[in-house]
């Protein structure tokens, strides 16, 4: 409970432990609190590492234990809750910074392409296995879903250089299951974002893109909301700047925001 989650108002409406069963919300590891920050903390301590959606609310389900690690039938469940309460909560938006090993008729993948079809906007990690190509980890091997890899951004005091723009180097690449990935890029080197055991701290991966990518697609859920999450994913493409024109290694590009909001 990081009080950027806190104060003003109260974000988090619902905690799930489906590792430790404790019924108040914690974080034995961080980088949950990191990933939710990057998507929606609200600035309070410092308002230059809001997130990108300040104004959307949290439904945490801790489905890793202190290491980082758990099994599918972990994560099986975890989406099975969302699917299920998905319109008693009115949850239109699942981030989901981890990833596996993509296997034939992958659990994962099935699973985040249920969710997409149910009309959540499923925004999940490409990996950290670059620059090797089929390195994409599931369920961001899915073709539907959207599937987020790190740019290194060579961001100076947290200010990103944009003529120095790269494809971080640990970033999965494509392609898997015959489809280009990732989709989209975002910031994902070096980034200052909230702590687990104090205020802030830095964290590099495409754990810390993906939820960027997540708020900004809660930003366009509230400005469209009869949208489905295809058209979400097109909006999102519509707005990417092309650094390399690889698509193995970036998708359709960095995203910016000022195509979309301004």
């Amino acid at each position: 409970p990081h009080l950027d989650f806190m104060v003003p108002r109260k974000k988090l409406i619902k905690f799930i432990d489906l590792v430790n069963g404790k019924d108040y919300p914690y974080d034995d590891n961080g980088h949950g609190t990191f990933v939710c920050g990057a998507l929606c903390g609200g600035g309070t301590v410092s308002p230059k590492h809001t997130g990108i959606d300040p104004l959307t609310n949290l439904i945490v389900i801790k489905a890793l234990d202190q290491n980082g690690e758990t099994g599918a039938n972990s994560i099986l469940t975890a989406m099975q809750w969302v699917y299920e309460n998905r319109k008693a909560y009115n949850i239109r938006l699942m981030c989901m910074s981890f990833g596996s090993v993509a296997l034939k008729n992958d659990p994962l993948m099935m699973g985040a392409e249920k969710l997409w079809d149910s009309g959540i906007v499923v925004v999940s990690a490409a990996g950290n296995s670059g620059p090797q190509a089929e390195t994409i980890k599931s369920p961001g091997s899915s073709y539907k879903i959207i599937t987020v890899g790190a740019l290194d951004d060579k961001r100076v005091k947290d200010t990103p250089q944009y003529d120095k723009f790269q494809v971080a180097d640990f970033s999965s690449r494509g392609p898997i299951n015959n489809v280009y990935k990732p989709d989209v890029l975002a910031s994902g080197v070096d980034v200052t974002g909230l702590s687990g055991k104090g205020l802030y701290t830095i964290m590099s991966g495409t754990s810390v893109s993906t939820p960027m990518v997540a708020g900004v697609c809660s930003r366009l859920i509230k400005q469209y909301p009869n949208y489905s999450p295809d058209r979400i994913k097109k909006l999102l493409i519509s707005s990417c700047e092309p650094i390399t024109f690889d698509r193995n290694s970036e998708g359709f590009g960095w995203i910016n925001g000022e195509k979309l909001f301004n």
